[in-house]
């Protein structure tokens, strides 16, 4: 008898399904860029979300979440004892 090892099938992470509609204009404007680019209209608009994303990502770091208490701010004291925060 031999005990045969089982492997660990590695996790595939789910993408998330969501769908949308265009008006007339904006499917026809997707469709050409589609064809300028020799792509399908739904790799396209895979394309365009993830670029726009992008450009949003950076702006959505500078925003610190109301819960957070401050704690580890770095905090400046001048000569009249007055405090204010340091901002990177």
């Amino acid at each position: 008898m031999s005990a045969t090892p089982h492997a660990k099938k590695a996790k595939v992470k789910k993408a998330k399904k969501i769908s949308f509609s265009l008006s007339e204009r904006e499917g026809e404007k997707l469709r050409i860029y589609a064809l300028e680019h020799g792509i399908s209209r739904p790799v396209a608009a895979k394309r365009l979300v993830r670029e726009a994303l992008k450009q949003y990502h950076p702006a959505a770091n500078d925003k610190e979440p109301q819960n957070q208490l401050g704690l580890f701010d770095i905090l400046q004291v001048d000569i009249f004892n007055n405090t204010s925060k340091i901002i990177d």
